[in-house]
């Protein structure tokens, strides 16, 4: 019988054995090949090193809690805000403000000549109404009417102290006639059940409005004068792309402060503070995603219906949606996406046991722009595909307008929300390549994106796209601007569960805001809602929109903080 000590090295050399062995087949792929398959190789003999542990102080790091210098004004804006009265008082206002059914619609004519806009006049007389303080304080400008800017002016020219400019929009989304009986209670009553506050614009976008003008109210009751100009904008379509204000609105003031003269924007977020793998985040969408309506037209001639041909303009346009809708675009994560920059927080931040282990073990390799690993990771994380990866949607479909006539024209809209990877010039050419083929099967002349669109022949079929906007730029995690904004995070808002730490991470905004207008002003661009936004955003452009009073009142808290931190940034 061997002994212990002839036992152990006959293991130890066994093991030496294997592991050489192993690191000479590791060698010779490695010689051989590179990229996903060294990463691999690496990681199935365990001498990948493995960066996303729990805990790693190096990913995702987290700043302390950023307070104001001056705690008197800080004081005085935690103890109203608290107050019972104020909750009261605030709250009305919100309900106020809903009552008054500011919607936008798709078909709205110019300002000054479409009555319909004129409910914007109610919103601005409104506000005036309630904050008389601010309004005695701040300069009112109006672009093209109805969008206001509200300018704080800071005793440090801007030159030397970039202003802080917070968004908002007066508009909501229409309540279809039909659907008002759905509501729990009628979408423009503003109703407060002592708990909820519901409402069309309770979240989207009058809670923020409210909150954000609400803000400059408390810190100019308090006694506080800025040393760096605060601006409040407050467009009246981003509903409806933002043409009648948004853009004016950038125009302005691009024209009085020019490129990057701005220090941060910050705007309405998608999501909030959220509970994902088990852990609380808050989540800052630093892009949005890329935006492309494309419309198809397929054109024949006409008939009476007794002698049609084998395929008319409708059956035509069916095999394209159906061409179109069996070619998905791909998904990849890659570390260009801020989703990527979630993932590696939730990674070290989330509870070890909440979050996929199989996760984990790709996240390096994306992090080397692997990209077989990166497909593989969008593929686990289903899910949450269409952040990354374009989403298209059939949104309108019109064709025949008899049913014994053969229709001479077919039409779709597709609705694409494009990956932050992706251009619209490379989803054009996907839908040129699937498109094309079923124009020459069927004899019709292909009229591309950037086609004339002038062939006298009346068998086609024609391409076009309609707002076309590139994914946003990325906004930087490093900058002066977001840390403060982090801070203020943790100084302000709570985590979901008393017992965790609140983790403040990069996200990705899906849809888009007024702030895709605003690109030239600043690099640093924030969206982000301080709250716990469920149920599909409260369920905004929905039935029963609503949001939580014991979280909307404190919501000016955030705000007055996050203008005095940034104030403190001011060296001059």
């Amino acid at each position: 019988m061997a002994s212990k000590n002839q036992k152990a090295r006959s293991s130890f050399w066994s093991l030496f054995a294997r592991g050489a062995i192993a690191v000479g087949v590791a060698s010779i792929l490695l010689s051989t090949h590179g990229g996903s398959l060294k990463s691999a190789v690496l990681e199935q003999l365990g001498l990948l090193e493995e960066v996303y542990t729990p805990g790693n102080p190096e990913i995702c790091q987290q700043l302390p809690p950023l307070s104001p210098k001056n705690k008197q004004v800080e004081s005085f804006i935690r103890q109203t805000v608290e107050s019972e009265n104020y909750h009261r008082d605030i709250i009305g206002k919100l309900s106020g403000i809903i009552r008054i059914p500011s919607e936008s619609y798709d078909d709205l004519g110019p300002i000054g000549q479409d009555p319909r806009w004129d409910v914007f006049y109610r919103i601005e007389d409104y506000l005036k109404a309630n904050y008389p303080t601010v309004f005695e304080t701040v300069k009112l400008d109006h672009a093209n009417t109805h969008g206001l800017i509200l300018t704080w002016e800071g005793s440090v020219p801007a030159s030397d102290a970039k202003p802080i400019l917070m968004l908002a929009h007066q508009d909501v989304v229409p309540v279809l006639e039909e659907n008002v009986g759905d509501w729990t209670h009628p979408p423009y009553e503003g109703f407060y059940d002592g708990e909820i506050i519901w409402g069309r614009g309770a979240t989207d976008d009058k809670g923020y409005l409210i909150s954000i003008i609400e803000s400059l109210d408390l810190l100019i009751k308090s006694g506080f004068k800025p040393k760096r100009t605060v601006i409040l904008a407050f467009g009246c379509d981003e509903e409806i792309s933002g043409e009648n204000c948004g853009r004016p609105i950038f125009n302005a003031l691009h024209e009085r402060y020019g490129d990057d003269g701005i220090y941060l924007l910050i705007d309405e977020g998608s999501v909030g503070i959220q509970k994902e793998f088990n852990q609380t985040f808050a989540m800052v969408s630093v892009a949005e995603k890329g935006y492309l309506d494309v419309g198809i037209n397929v054109t024949s001639t006409g008939g009476h219906a007794s002698n049609p041909p084998d395929h008319n303009v409708i059956g035509i346009l069916s095999e394209i949606i159906t061409a179109i809708e069996a070619n998905p675009f791909s998904g990849r994560v890659t570390p260009k996406n801020p989703m990527f920059g979630f993932l590696e927080c939730a990674a070290v931040h989330a509870p070890e046991a909440s979050f996929p282990a199989s996760v984990r073990s790709k996240l390096k390799r994306v992090a080397e722009n692997d990209v077989r690993a990166q497909q593989q990771l969008a593929r686990e994380l289903d899910s949450m595909r269409y952040y990354f990866r374009t989403s298209q949607s059939v949104g309108k479909v019109n064709g025949g307008k008899k049913i014994n006539a053969i229709p001479e024209i077919a039409t779709t809209m597709i609705n694409l929300r494009l990956a932050v990877e992706t251009s619209v010039a490379q989803v054009q050419e996907h839908y040129e390549n699937l498109v094309r083929p079923i124009a020459q099967k069927h004899g019709m002349v292909f009229e591309g994106f950037n086609s004339a669109h002038d062939s006298p022949e009346i068998r086609k079929i024609s391409l076009y796209g309609v707002d076309a906007l590139e994914p946003a730029p990325v906004s930087p995690v490093d900058a002066e601007a977001f840390q403060i904004l982090s801070g203020t995070i943790k100084n302000t808002l709570r985590p979901l569960d008393q017992d965790e730490q609140l983790i403040v991470t990069p996200y990705l905004m899906p849809a888009n805001t007024d702030t895709k207008f605003f690109w030239a002003l600043t690099k640093n661009i924030y969206r982000f809602t301080p709250i716990n936004l469920v149920h599909n955003l409260n369920r905004a452009h929905t039935t029963d929109e609503f949001i939580r009073a014991e979280e909307f009142v404190r919501e000016p808290l955030f705000f007055a903080t996050l203008i005095l931190n940034a104030d403190d940034a001011v060296t001059s």
